[in-house]
């Protein structure tokens, strides 16, 4: 018999069971799950397969394997690591070009404009599985939805750098440092870091308070919890800090 393991995220329980993973399911379910056969369809392995619903109504897909941070540790946190995460939400992006929107689909996030591509919209350590060095996977694509590139790498480059306040729990590295890991994830990408960048940091930030704010409105338990650990706070100070050190940061960004 194939033993359960828990797996905890930021707002959902998962568990995994062998080789599946089994997560709440939601109204924009199906869509993901159609995007993701699309994605394998494609190439595109990087991501888990959708292999249906249990019989407790949770969706069901395979378990992509890799070490999974909340944030990069020493040792881990290099520019080969985040350049290879800039280069598989590439291939990610692309791979979702083709891909036929219906007027069925039902993504938990609006689709902003210019929907250029599908975004992931959370990519992230904590949503990213790592193997011998290397970002090779994305999981919980839950917050998938039609966007500009640059609404994902802004956010990843956010999380990767990372552009945190030096008060956040998860700052790591200093001004110049930062900059090397957000050029390293954009170039690797494939666009330039540079002001419209950082801007769409703050911008996309701001976007995140505001859904946070909205669903525990709501009454969704986790964004409470969210609000009480003091999320929004911190988010507000590290929209501060890179429009504080947005000189240093492009300054830096010349030199790379």
């Amino acid at each position: 018999m194939t033993d359960d393991e828990l797996l905890q995220g930021g707002v959902n329980s998962v568990l995994r069971r062998g080789e599946l993973v089994h997560r709440p399911a939601g109204r924009h379910t199906p869509t993901v799950h159609r995007l993701l056969t699309h994605l394998r369809r494609q190439g595109f392995d990087g991501a888990p397969m959708p292999v249906g619903f249990d019989d407790e109504g949770r969706e069901v897909l395979t378990y992509v394997v890799g070490d999974v941070y909340e944030s990069l540790p020493p040792g881990v946190r290099t520019t080969a690591l985040v350049a290879s995460a800039g280069a598989l939400l590439r291939r990610l992006h692309d791979a979702s070009l083709s891909y036929e929107q219906s007027a069925h689909d039902e993504w938990m996030l609006p689709p902003r404009h210019p929907a250029e591509v599908i975004c992931h919209g959370d990519i992230a350590p904590y949503n990213s599985a790592v193997r011998r060095g290397r970002v090779v996977g994305f999981i919980d694509f839950d917050t998938a939805h039609p966007a500009p590139r640059l609404w994902d790498v802004a956010y990843a480059v956010y999380r990767y750098a990372p552009l945190h306040a030096p008060d956040n729990p998860e700052s790591a590295g200093s001004v110049a440092e930062q900059a090397v890991m957000a050029s390293a994830f954009c170039h690797a990408y494939g666009v330039e870091p540079d002001e419209l960048l950082l801007d769409t940091v703050a911008e996309r930030l701001t976007s995140l308070m505001a859904h946070i704010r909205d669903q525990a409105a709501s009454g969704n338990a986790a964004f409470e919890r969210h609000v009480a650990d003091g999320h929004l706070a911190s988010y507000e100070a590290d929209i501060r800090y890179v429009v504080e050190q947005r000189g240093a940061l492009l300054r830096e960004f010349s030199t790379l």
